[in-house]
């Protein structure tokens, strides 16, 4: 799998990005930076191609979500983060994921919340709806929205977040006033909402 991996001199805990539709495995590193420079990086290329452009699953022939797609690659990509956890020495990952990666990101979460400490899922849809089997007692989230993003509808992060909410996470939820592009606001606010779980933690 295309990646790369940044390690740090201070700390083996790692931000994992997983990029957007068209997207490269460095185009997160800007948000890993800002929000806590001092922790390893590792980014995934994803594998599906569609018009030239590089997404971590399928769309189905209308444009809608293949869930039967997400479904095939996530167990992929686990198996993959299992491999590069021991190459790397990775203590711990810390999802970054933007519109399609935090599609994968949540999918992650779901099968696999032991692998993870926390997630910051920019401009999500509400992937895999009926999944229940999955306990997130103590996992911080933070996700974000446009109020007028035409690409994935608010109303969707919404419904992910009383779902994840649902599961035991702890799901702080920012709203720009802006479509689906990333804005400096949603860096301000990551850096935050990172700060406020780090101080959450040595309490």
């Amino acid at each position: 799998m295309k990646h790369f991996f940044h390690r740090s001199e201070e700390s083996r805990q790692t931000f994992l990005l997983l990029h957007g539709t068209g997207g490269r495995e460095t185009d997160l590193l800007p948000i890993a930076g800002q929000v806590d420079p001092s922790l390893s990086v590792l980014g995934l290329r994803g594998e599906i191609i569609e018009n030239g452009q590089f997404r971590y699953f399928a769309r189905t022939k209308d444009g809608k979500m293949d869930e039967a797609s997400l479904l095939e690659k996530t167990p992929e990509i686990l198996d993959f983060l299992e491999k590069a956890a021991a190459e790397y020495e990775v203590e711990s990952f810390h999802l970054i994921g933007y519109s399609n990666g935090a599609n994968m990101a949540t999918s992650l979460l779901l099968h696999r919340p032991d692998l993870f400490r926390s997630a910051m899922l920019f401009h999500p849809s509400h992937p895999l709806r009926a999944f229940e089997d999955s306990h997130l007692e103590g996992m911080r989230i933070l996700m974000t929205a446009g109020a007028v993003d035409q690409v994935t509808l608010p109303g969707e992060a919404f419904q992910l977040k009383a779902h994840l909410t649902r599961l035991g996470a702890d799901v702080s939820m920012h709203i720009t006033d802006h479509g689906h592009e990333l804005m400096k606001s949603e860096f301000k606010e990551a850096t935050k909402w990172w700060k406020n779980r780090n101080d959450r933690e040595r309490e």
